[in-house]
């Protein structure tokens, strides 16, 4: 539910008081960045950190980020990667 409401994630009915950021932004797909934001966003909940910065010790999110959108992007697997896309929609 990183992009939507909880409960809009769960299939409940939402109560939400201001629109969520899928909404805000038109997202209608998920697309390749999405899927690496996502995986930030995991990485930092299970750091230590409190806050952000783009680099904590020796893993840099930047980095992270970047190779995440070129494994996606420059497959050579087509397939893996209409495969993981439609997954994620």
């Amino acid at each position: 539910h990183i992009f939507t409401s909880p409960l809009s994630a769960y299939g409940g009915e939402t109560r939400a008081t201001h629109t969520c950021n899928t909404s805000l932004h038109n997202m209608i797909t998920i697309e390749a960045a999405h899927i690496a934001y996502s995986c930030l966003q995991v990485q930092f909940g299970i750091s230590a950190k409190n806050t952000w910065a783009k680099i904590d010790g020796a893993f840099n999110y930047c980095k992270f980020y970047n190779n995440i959108l070129d494994l996606i992007g420059d497959s050579p697997d087509p397939e893996w990667k209409d495969e993981l896309l439609k997954a994620w929609n």
